[in-house]
């Protein structure tokens, strides 16, 4: 039996529950009911066996019966309970991201999509204990990771309280500390892990891993105790010059002014083996306008090494006022009658101490004596943080902000609202964080918002939660401590479904009251728009009305209370982020929108200058994403707006950098191909991650982008389905103030998700951001670059092309080891959930072959449970498989285990 599933639009006529359930269901968590008909649904939960299979994303045969335009694929759902009966009417809602179009079955049931990646299985009639339930679906683009399958299936019945499905809850992961899916199959044959046909990205399994270092480092080996005592700054300096000579230093000691001073870098000493000591060498810190160079140093260091004019030399006003603000200058000077800071402010002071505790050899207790000069590549180096999909805590968000600091990054880039929740408390829209904080099972979304993205049916699940006044206060004083910008993001027009919901549920509240003026003075929605859209994650209602001069109340609003809050934190509002992008085709058919006798193209546009203007008032600036600011670019006063550009480089991002350049628009690059850490480190269904720009996005890859010549990625990438592609030879990055890491967190569900998505790409994005390579930029001519990626020692077109290329493996090499052996283990040290990079190992003739790394354990087993230290090649019996895994050395922090 096959059926089609249209977009089903959720109607408050279509809920199952009656107000008074809704009501309760949404402020707590339901206890559970004691008549029998509860005892035997929940027994239905623990025991009902789920399991969610991809069948194909390459034979599209049965899916395009359902879907004709695009990629699609299909996977099967098999249920099955044991020892109960599910009964008819019994209602199974589950999570899947990319909406299901039809299905074939033999059982009697029904399954709706009903917004977003929420869907409802009805059993039509009941099911016999021990029957199986198989249904096959179909549904749009691809599910190639086994991430892209959600937690959490829950169950109802009528009026019962609704039960979550075991078999689907997350466990943890030995090795990586992440919750993932029991529910699932492996995903390791092609069929699943790949694509498309046109999909030719590698599985980047141990055996990659093994064969890639085996062509780039054929014989090279790395004593461990040689690379403790080679000390790479991260990230790296402008200018050093050692003198050779060795000083002994039991550790360090400060003024008690300078100790005050310095407090958030001396908090991170230890982490790298550098301790106060009453005999240790005294630091002492000047602070000026100018850092004063030595004169002693000044003859030993060669100074013509200076930065190079900025690209923005010749910015707008408000921007050379940022650029002031945001200098990060310093000098340090080690000898042996101490050490000396000059620096331009207590910022740049704290990260001459932050540069200072890497050189600092802990195995001998020693430093050398040198002179460093040091300023940053770019003035804005930022994080991007979403906490609207999933709200990992405040100390998530600390944690970032700290490595952020320790690195050199200055702004936090917050995203706190989209369709799937709000995180801020607005004190006078008490409904945004009441409502809009919380995903439960309540249809009518007067107390809470649909579950998403598998959060299940409770208001205490994962990823609920929101930052109150207090919280927030707190961490915007703690990132100003450390150098750090918080700019507030919160997403409109699109992505605001959690603030649509949060003001209909105001609205419908005071309307009960009978204050009608009241009522309406924040709606976002044109109650009488008829408009039928489907977002890009497939909401059918999550777009505010430009039309409505009540949207323009409430973004006002929010934007003061928020500015309001970091008065209270005595550190100044200056930038507000309005996203402005991934507006679906809204407002067509809206009464009010009609009225204004504006046309839709240029609606968007409007809105954006608007909000500009609103912002101005306040006396902020605004940013966006570049589709939405793209199209308003011509409208805008670009001495107070910057865009993040977020489309992919294969796609001509290149291009757009130019569009703003020429517009005057400051740019901060902030590309999916290279820059979005939701995305896997490596090709890999079971590396976490979405993957629609990048199917592997490692460190390596972080470090070897060019940000002054955007057009050269495509002679040594491939696009996101590992193919070559063309790109214009535009160049233009003359606005170009900035980069951005970006973490989206559909997939990342607490803490430790996000810190594993994080660490340690995080690193080399700030050496992007603070300094400029000495390997190829805009001299490196386009007819001399290599041919691809997987090959980078390999013969490059010329000469010159070899060279360049040579010297960025030598640098990637030598940032890979200091990362390996001082970085990874001080975050270790932090409690950091890092990722440890996955073994290189392989099997040749019968033998276990394991490369060695730096900083790296590996280790393997026969039975996946005893596990010893790899040491020499050993061979293996015939028809066996072996387990591995890499550990941080003098550590106990391990890697994802893997199968050979």
């Amino acid at each position: 039996m096959k059926r089609v599933l249209g977009l089903s639009l959720l109607l408050l006529a279509s809920c199952t529950l009656n107000a008074n359930a809704a009501v309760k269901m949404g402020k707590a968590d339901p206890a559970p009911k004691s008549k029998p008909e509860q005892a035997a649904l929940n027994a239905l939960g623990e025991h009902l066996e789920v399991s969610y299979n991809v069948l194909s994303n390459l034979d599209d045969t049965f899916c395009k019966s359902y879907i004709q335009k695009g990629d699609c694929f299909s996977s099967r759902i098999q249920l099955r309970a044991k020892a109960q009966t599910i009964a008819a009417t019994t209602s199974l809602y589950f999570s899947h991201i990319a909406p299901l179009r039809g299905f074939s079955t033999t059982s009697d049931i029904a399954i709706e999509h009903l917004n977003g990646d929420l869907h409802r299985l009805t059993f039509n009639k009941a099911v016999p204990p021990n029957t199986a339930v198989s249904v096959d679906v179909a549904a749009p683009f691809w599910h190639a990771s086994r991430s892209d399958a959600m937690a959490n299936y829950y169950l109802t019945l009528g009026e019962l309280s609704p039960v979550v499905v075991a078999s689907t809850t997350r466990v943890k992961e030995p090795g990586s500390g992440l919750l993932i899916n029991q529910h699932t199959g492996d995903w390791l044959n092609e069929e699943q892990y790949k694509r498309a046909n046109i999909d030719n990205v590698p599985l980047m399994d141990s055996e990659y891993m093994y064969e890639k270092l085996e062509r780039e480092e054929p014989s090279v080996t790395f004593p461990l105790e040689r690379l403790n005592r080679s000390h790479h700054v991260i990230p790296n300096v402008l200018v050093q010059e050692n003198t050779g000579n060795i000083i002994r230093a039991t550790g360090v000691r400060f003024s008690k002014k300078d100790a005050e001073l310095l407090a958030p870098a001396r908090a991170q000493m230890s982490f790298f083996g550098l301790e106060e000591q009453p005999d240790g060498l005294m630091v002492s810190v000047a602070i000026s306008d100018e850092p004063t160079q030595r004169a002693a140093v000044k003859q030993s260091a060669r100074l013509d090494a200076t930065p190079k004019p900025s690209v923005n030399s010749a910015a707008k006003p408000s921007l050379a006022e940022q650029t002031k603000h945001n200098d990060s200058s310093y000098e340090l000077v080690v000898s042996e009658t101490g050490i000396e800071i000059s620096a331009v402010n207590h910022v740049a002071a704290n990260y001459a101490l932050l540069t200072l505790m890497q050189l600092y050899n802990q195995h001998d207790r020693e430093f050398t004596a040198t002179f460093i000069k040091d300023s940053p590549r770019y003035n804005f180096r930022g994080m991007h943080m979403d906490v609207a999909r999933h709200f990992p805590g405040k100390q998530a968000i600390k944690s970032v902000i700290t490595q952020m600091f320790t690195y050199k990054l200055n702004t936090l880039h917050l995203h706190l609202s989209d369709d799937e929740g709000w995180r801020i408390e607005i004190e006078s829209l008490p409904e945004l964080t009441n409502v809009g904080a919380y995903r439960c099972h309540d249809l009518s979304e007067t107390q809470c918002l649909l579950p998403q993205l598998g959060s299940g049916p409770h208001r205490s699940a994962i990823g609920n939660g929101y930052l109150s006044k207090e919280d927030y206060i707190e961490l915007v004083r703690y990132a100003h401590q450390r150098g750090i910008e918080v700019i507030p993001s919160l997403d409109m027009p699109g992505h605001a479904r959690a603030a649509i919901v949060s003001m209909n549920a105001r609205y419908h509240r005071l309307m009960k009251e009978g204050n009608k003026k009241a009522a309406a003075q924040y709606l976002l929605v044109d109650k009488d728009d008829t408009t039928r859209y489907e977002s890009v994650q497939f909401y059918s209602d999550n777009t505010v009305n430009p039309c409505l001069d009540s949207t323009f109340t409430f973004i006002d609003t929010v934007m003061r209370e928020i500015k309001a809050l970091h008065v209270a934190a005595d550190v100044p509002l200056k930038r507000f982020h309005i996203g402005a992008d991934e507006t679906a085709g809204a407002w067509t058919e809206s009464p009010v929108c009609q009225a204004s006798g504006v046309n839709t193209d240029t609606m968007l546009p409007a809105f954006v200058t608007r909000v500009q203007q609103l912002a101005s008032k306040a006396g902020l600036e605004i940013g966006g994403w570049s589709d939405g600011m793209e199209k308003a670019a011509s409208t805008l006063d670009n001495t107070s707006v910057y865009t993040n550009v977020w489309h992919l480089l294969a796609a001509g991002g290149n291009d757009t950098v130019a569009h703003f350049a020429n517009e005057d628009i400051p740019v901060v690059l902030s590309f999916p191909d290279v820059l979005y850490f939701d995305f896997p480190y490596a090709s890999h269904p079971h590396e976490p991650g979405y993957y629609w720009g990048s199917k592997a996005t490692s460190s390596e890859k972080i470090f070897s982008f060019m940000p002054e010549n955007l057009p050269q990625h495509s002679s040594i990438w491939q696009n996101r389905m590992g193919n070559d592609y063309e790109t214009s030879d535009s160049n233009n990055t003359a606005s170009v103030i900035g980069i951005q890491g970006q973490l989206w967190s559909e997939v990342t569900v607490n803490q430790a998700a996000v810190e594993y998505m994080v660490f340690p790409r995080l690193l080399a994005l700030a050496e992007r951001a603070w300094h400029q390579s000495e390997w190829p930029q805009s001299e490196w001519p386009q007819s001399e670059w290599p041919q691809n990626e997987r090959s980078l020692s390999s013969t490059a077109n010329s000469e010159s092309a070899a060279e360049k290329d040579s010297q960025r493996q030598q640098a990637w090499i030598n940032f890979r080891n200091a990362l390996y052996t001082q970085h990874i283990p001080a975050l270790v040290k932090q409690g950091i959930n890092l990722r440890v990079p996955t073994p290189a190992a392989a099997i040749k003739e019968q033998h276990l072959v394991m490369k060695q790394r730096p900083g790296l354990v590996n280790e393997y087993s026969i039975d996946g449970q005893t596990w010893r230290e790899f040491t020499q090649p050993f061979p293996l019996p015939v028809n066996s498989s072996v387990h591995v895994r890499t550990k941080v050395a003098g550590t106990q922090a391990y890697s994802r285990a893997l199968v050979l």
